[in-house]
């Protein structure tokens, strides 16, 4: 979001300077000469001249703000350049406004001075415009700050004065060390232990921009404290640390009566440089529903998009895929024996088809859309089938055998999985709700059809599955679990593996990339990209989601109910051969009670339109033309 700040509500025209006549215009803007009898045709912006440029001064400027002292200010002067290098300043008349991202407040202008906020921190544009003229200037606001928070008495500061002491040592929890996180996410929790005899805590920030120490007391979680960092604080941090070396943090505890000190091991935490935008769907296993989520939007907890009730199921809603665009949803409906299935638009809601019944037929477990979602590749566990998006009739009945599709962006090729020994039909009846000892195989677009197969990650002697293509279609995602038999005599398969682990493979093949930075020992699950790359210092930079059984800090415990995890990955690094995964975060708005799984990312969020909130479900209003959840 960009803040624009209005200098100047008339344009004047601009007096020429030296000997040669200046153009003048009439009321419009249009140009009626050049002074001397000559006309020059229309004028790209009143009161200028055909090759005439804005410049912005200073242009690059770093202000700091201190607590206690008074808020920096700067003067900014635009100019107009002429041909011949003279110049006029039109401070007064033009536009000027900041780059102001989310959760960033740098601070405001007044005429041509702009003043930092006593929270401003970070880099920015600030930009003037004089009609189709623009110009650019630097900003950096650097940023000392205290917070003392309830709970902390208000000298909290003057307690931390005493000798270290490594029996008070607290000891950060979650997050990971190396994390990095979108910077509007607006939530992160911090877990700590406490040490020995500490009771009152300073979190000490520290970056290239800011110094920034937090004092709080301890919020009993398990059998340690969390701290949430409120919005003001959170957005220090993410303005800070957008797109800019990771901050350094270390946590110090002591008695809120004074006396030694203990401090953890430092650890960092790097902000990503662009927003996240677009939405999220998962499975809910204990509601038995989809769930939606619209990245970014501040207090906003998941959405039910489609549950039993909705999609006229017996007991739940499941396996489901959306079109990148995020205008088209296949959800399965109850067990997946097959599953009947059902395409939905998903503004409204509307059935577009359904497919299958509850004795298999031509029901599906897994589906990918064409990337323009005018075709749905699915499958039964067993074979791969095409079929027309809209109608549910048959392309090809039978592409090839195979499970678990996904189709590539540009829409030239379709990776699954296809298990060493093929499942076997019962009839009529052919399914499969996973895969075993299977390999990643690729089926590429000739003509209307496709070719073979071809192989791109072999299996010698694992399992390999969910595949996914990246939002530039240059890397495949998957999982990668052990075969052979469990403890209770069972054959080793995709569903649920407790070993589970994420890989990457270039889409051409090559080297298989373990993802051991964000990966744990604990089954990390249905690994999907978010739909877009990013920029990150001049890099690109990318997004992935999971559901692992790993434990989260303090809350839950390794085993527990699956919950989605997130983290960045890295391309350039891929390119390399190493590990191109950051550690991972825990997605804030999912339910803790519940198995959270398949988190598909789609571009932005379709919701129904609405002039009113007649049209609307329970729990949502009308707002800018659609319907929204009404955050409480």
């Amino acid at each position: 979001m960009r803040k624009t700040f209005a200098i100047g509500l008339v344009l004047a025209l601009i007096a020429g300077c030296g000997s040669k006549s200046r153009p003048t215009y009439d009321e419009n803007g249009a140009a009626n000469g050049d002074g001397n009898g000559n006309g020059l045709g229309p004028a790209l912006t009143p009161g200028t001249a055909p090759g005439d440029t804005l410049t912005l001064e200073p242009a690059s400027v770093v202000l700091d703000v201190q607590d206690g002292k008074p808020l920096p200010t700067v003067d900014y002067h635009a100019f107009l350049i002429h041909k011949d290098n003279s110049r006029d300043e039109v401070t007064s008349n033009v536009n000027l406004y900041l780059d102001q991202p989310a959760n960033s407040d740098f601070g405001t202008f007044s005429k041509g001075t702009f003043t930092a906020s006593p929270n401003g921190v970070g880099k920015t544009l600030v930009h003037a415009e004089l009609g189709t003229l623009k110009a650019d200037a630097a900003l950096s606001v650097k940023l000392t700050k205290v917070v003392v928070l309830a709970g902390a008495p208000a000298d909290a500061a003057s307690k931390f004065g005493g000798a270290v002491d490594p029996a008070r040592k607290p000891s950060i929890v979650y997050p990971n060390d190396g994390v990095m996180v979108p910077p509007n996410m607006n939530e992160l929790e911090f877990h700590y232990r406490a040490g020995s005899g500490n009771d009152l805590f300073e979190l000490g920030v520290k970056g290239d921009l800011l110094d920034l120490r937090v004092y709080f007391g301890c919020t009993a979680l398990g059998d340690g404290c969390g701290w949430v960092p409120s919005p003001a604080v959170w957005g220090m941090l993410s303005s800070a640390g957008r797109g800019q070396d990771p901050l350094t943090y270390v946590l110090r505890g002591t008695s809120s009566a004074g006396g030694s000190v203990g401090a953890s091991s430092s650890q960092t935490i790097a902000f990503g440089e662009e927003d996240i935008l677009g939405g999220l769907y998962y499975w809910n296993a204990g509601a038995g529903a989809t769930m939606r989520y619209e990245f970014g939007v501040s207090g906003q907890k998941a959405e039910t998009y489609m549950n039993a009730a909705k999609a006229g199921a017996l007991t739940c809603v499941g396996c489901h895929v959306l079109s990148r665009d995020g205008e088209r949803i296949s959800v399965g409906l109850d067990m997946p024996a097959p599953a009947a299935y059902k395409v939905y638009a998903v503004d409204s809601k509307s059935m577009v088809f359904g497919q299958g019944g509850s004795m298999g037929g031509s029901g599906a477990n897994f589906f990918t859309f064409s990337p323009d979602k005018s075709q749905i590749m699915v499958s039964n566990g067993v074979n791969l089938s095409l079929r027309d998006a809209t109608t549910g009739a048959a392309i090809q009945e039978k592409v090839t055998d195979g499970a678990m599709p996904d189709w590539s962006p540009d829409g030239a090729n379709i990776v699954f999985a296809r298990p060493k020994q093929a499942v076997p039909c019962i009839g009529f009846i052919c399914s499969s709700t996973g895969v075993v000892e299977a390999s990643l195989q690729v089926l590429t677009k000739v003509g209307s059809g496709w070719s073979a197969p071809t192989e791109l990650v072999p299996t010698t002697g694992q399992n390999n599955y969910y595949p996914s293509y990246s939002p530039d279609g240059g890397w495949v995602l998957f999982n990668r679990a052990s075969i052979g038999k469990t403890a209770d005599d069972k054959v080793k398969g995709s569903y649920d593996a407790p070993d589970a682990s994420l890989a990457v493979v270039s889409r051409s093949g090559g080297a298989v990339l373990p993802l051991a930075n964000a990966g744990s020992p604990n089954g990390d699950s249905w690994p999907k990209w978010m739909q877009r790359d990013q920029n990150y210092r001049g890099k690109k930079l990318m997004w992935l989601t999971f559901s692992s059984r790993r434990a989260y800090g303090l809350r839950k415990g390794v085993g527990d109910n699956a919950q989605i995890w997130m983290a960045a990955f890295d391309p350039e690094a891929a390119a390399q051969g190493k590990d191109p995964s950051l550690s991972a975060f825990w997605l804030p708005f999912q339910e803790l009670s519940s198995g959270n799984h398949i988190a598909q990312w789609v571009t932005r969020v379709a919701r129904k339109g609405c002039v009113d909130g007649s049209v609307c479900e329970g729990g949502e209003a009308c707002k800018n033309g659609v319907c929204v959840p009404v955050i409480k």
